[in-house]
């Protein structure tokens, strides 16, 4: 919803939708890729095409509404394995985007979100089991919160492990910043209502509304944060697809 600045003057929030998605392994929506985007596709391993594709999709489609052009036109940039941008917008300029990924092939699943009034970061984290969660937690999370988690049975501890990460990756997605750093410096007071950061962030933030929920039935957790209020739903619709052989458009690139 766009707000204006009247309304933000007023306390309105704008509503913001993250898109939860299944990733589509027939590559649906490819034909919205920029060259450079289809050369980094064709470079990928088949499993990780699914998730890649849908994403991009969605985030194009979503900038192209914001911008008012349809979504090949939409100058998405990336260099490297860097944060992906707008050409031609700073940083501190809207609309302000993330996106996440996670899992391979037909398991894989998608999440976007653009906002217009704030800094916004992302990312969704599907439980795996094979984690050796405690050791993790011992040695890269503030000890304050490897006390509580020691504490913790396997399932709740795990679940808590996971919020945890989720919420700092958001973070770092936000900020640009290393994942590392975050782990260990990124302080959350969850017994706040809403969670509230308990001092500022390696990025120098103080202050943030943080967001998480867990999907259980595909062990799914979504965690968000942003720099200003915001009024955010989260949209999951995980429909998944039938595998079919990988459709790469452009083998030969």
């Amino acid at each position: 919803m766009r707000v204006t600045a009247e309304q933000q003057n007023k306390g309105v929030l704008e509503k913001v939708r993250l898109m939860v998605r299944a990733a589509d392994p027939a590559l649906a929506g490819q034909d919205v890729l920029s060259e450079a985007e289809h050369k980094r596709l064709a470079g990928m391993h088949e499993g990780a095409r699914p998730a890649f594709v849908t994403a991009r999709q969605m985030l194009r489609k979503s900038l192209a509404d914001f911008m008012g052009l349809v979504p090949s036109a939409v100058p998405l940039q990336q260099e490297g394995a860097g944060r992906i941008s707008i050409d031609g917008f700073s940083e501190d300029e809207p609309p302000y985007f993330s996106v996440s990924h996670t899992g391979a092939a037909e398991q894989g699943i998608a999440a976007v979100v653009v906002s217009e009034t704030s800094r916004i970061g992302i990312d969704i984290q599907q439980l795996d089991p094979a984690v050796d969660w405690r050791r993790v937690a011992e040695r890269r999370y503030p000890e304050e919160d490897w006390a509580l988690l020691s504490a913790m049975s396997d399932e709740i501890g795990g679940l808590m492990f996971f919020t945890l990460w989720s919420i700092r990756e958001a973070f770092v997605k936000m900020e640009d910043g290393k994942l590392m750093p975050y782990l260990r410096n990124v302080r959350i007071d969850l017994t706040a209502r809403p969670p509230k950061l308990a001092e500022p962030t390696p990025g120098g933030l103080e202050d943030a509304s943080i967001f998480f929920h867990f999907e259980p039935e595909h062990n799914l957790m979504i965690a968000a944060v942003s720099e200003h209020p915001i009024d955010l739903k989260i949209d999951c619709n995980i429909k998944p697809f039938a595998r079919r052989p990988d459709p790469l458009q452009n083998r030969g690139l």
